[in-house]
């Protein structure tokens, strides 16, 4: 599940080469918003079809309820992988702080 979360963001972002999160977050429009919500309700949609077919193979009912959990997260981690984690510089510049016990002497 969270492979296919990670793979899923990782496609969104190759199609958007110059994005970062927090421009998302400021400038945000209609269409966002409903790739937003189409994310989670897909998630929930399939995950839940998922688990309804289960239960109908199995003669049970719980799988269901499982299944519409899983994609409600899945949908959830999606959205904040896409559009509020920012991921740590893999390459920091020159004369930036290289870690955390560097940042923390730099501010006091």
């Amino acid at each position: 599940m969270l492979i296919w979360c990670a793979a899923m963001a990782q496609d969104s972002l190759d199609n958007d080469p110059g994005h970062t999160p927090v421009d998302h977050v400021r400038h945000g429009s209609a269409s966002e918003g409903w790739t937003v919500l189409s994310h989670l309700l897909t998630g929930i949609f399939v995950f839940g079809a998922a688990g309804w077919g289960l239960d109908q193979l199995f003669g049970t009912r719980w799988f269901l309820l499982i299944g519409l959990l899983l994609g409600g997260a899945a949908s959830f981690a999606l959205i904040y992988i896409r559009y509020v984690y920012i991921p740590p510089d893999p390459f920091p510049r020159p004369g930036d702080a290289a870690g955390p016990m560097d940042r923390k002497e730099q501010h006091g």
